[in-house]
């Protein structure tokens, strides 16, 4: 796995992305800054738009290779979910990574979008996690990721993530690599 992406500075563009990320959330969960408070409807009647609940993730990942040649690569980023039902949902991650380059470690950045279907009773401790994800390695090319594991419930409103088998292609530099990750997050729902 090769990037071309050399600049310490991609850890700006991450953090950057972080205050985003963290700006978005605060934004559809109407905890913005305090303004003239809300008048109370006047009818109970009226009809507010639905909200459609968010979750928030941090997650880190090791990405082992196990097709044309070994390499190791490491992850770690942010997640926003927009949650359907309680077993769908849709997101945009957005990460840092740690890859293996030409001339030793490289630095990059990777978006992708998931959806996940939660099997299981939405009420129970234990669940498993179904997901999808495609994305684009800048100065690399495509990414595309399925994953299965465990979501434990920690709390009424957190969860716990491993992500036990999780295949990862990598199309760079007119190769095709795959890799076996393994995952790691914690999950807030807003």
């Amino acid at each position: 796995m090769t990037s071309r992406v050399h600049e310490p500075g991609n850890a700006n563009l991450v953090i950057t992305a972080a205050a985003l990320i963290v700006a978005m959330t605060t934004i559809f969960t109407g905890e913005a800054s305090a303004q003239t408070p809300a008048s109370p409807p006047t009818n109970p009647t009226d009809n507010a738009a639905p909200r459609i609940p968010i979750r928030i993730a941090l997650q880190t990942e090791a990405a082992f290779g196990v097709l044309r040649g070994s390499f190791h690569n490491q992850l770690a980023g942010a997640r926003v979910d927009l949650r359907f039902s309680p077993r769908v949902s849709f997101g945009g991650y957005l990460g840092y990574v740690n890859l293996k380059g030409k001339d030793g470690r490289a630095h990059a950045v990777l978006p992708y979008a998931q959806i996940e279907y939660m099997a299981g009773d939405p009420s129970s401790r234990v669940r498993i996690p179904l997901r999808f994800a495609s994305g684009y390695l800048p100065n690399n090319g495509p990414v595309v990721r399925v994953a299965t594991g465990l979501a434990f419930t920690l709390g009424p409103n957190v969860d716990l993530i491993t992500e036990v088998l999780a295949p990862m292609v990598w199309l760079t530099n007119n190769q095709t690599l795959l890799s076996m990750n393994l995952s790691l997050e914690l999950v807030f729902r807003l």
